[in-house]
């Protein structure tokens, strides 16, 4: 497997697990305008998986299409921990648990795609940084963070 191929899916398994997140916390937040927003960012890495997957085909070869086991036991994990915050605070613990994890998405894709073996490949990743950065300001401006908090 090349270098780009192993790289992508790897940040495709990553990408999977978050939505995952968004996906659980849709299920729980109250507020029906973060719901919309958490389904907006979904939609983004939608989007971002389906390009990096496309890019692996592209490449013939097989294209990651699920998560990590250790992104399933995170998820249940935050699952547990959020719902035990009570109905008062759930919306404000997945906003704080999804602005996190979206941090860690964002320096796994920037590090990369500083130290892109191709420009091919470096083109690509800075594509996807693009529609990270959107996700990284909603949630970080839903959490009352700033951008240097990761």
């Amino acid at each position: 497997m090349s270098q780009p191929v192993a790289l992508y899916n790897a940040l495709i398994r990553r990408g999977i697990d978050d939505r995952a997140l968004y996906r659980r916390a849709l299920i729980q937040v109250r507020e029906p305008g973060l719901r919309v927003l958490l389904e907006e960012n979904a939609q983004t890495l939608d989007a971002l998986i389906a390009d990096l997957q496309q890019q692996v085909l592209d490449q013939g070869a097989r294209a990651a299409d699920h998560g990590t086991m250790m992104g399933a036991a995170r998820g249940w994990f935050l699952d547990v921990t959020v719902s035990r915050a009570g109905d008062a605070h759930r919306d404000t613990a997945w906003v704080r648990c999804l602005a996190r994890c979206e941090c860690a998405l964002l320096d796994c894709f920037e590090r990369h795609a500083g130290a892109a073996a191709n420009d091919d490949s470096a083109r690509v990743l800075r594509r996807q940084l693009c529609r990270l950065h959107r996700i990284h300001l909603d949630m970080h401006c839903l959490a009352g963070t700033t951008h240097g908090s990761c």
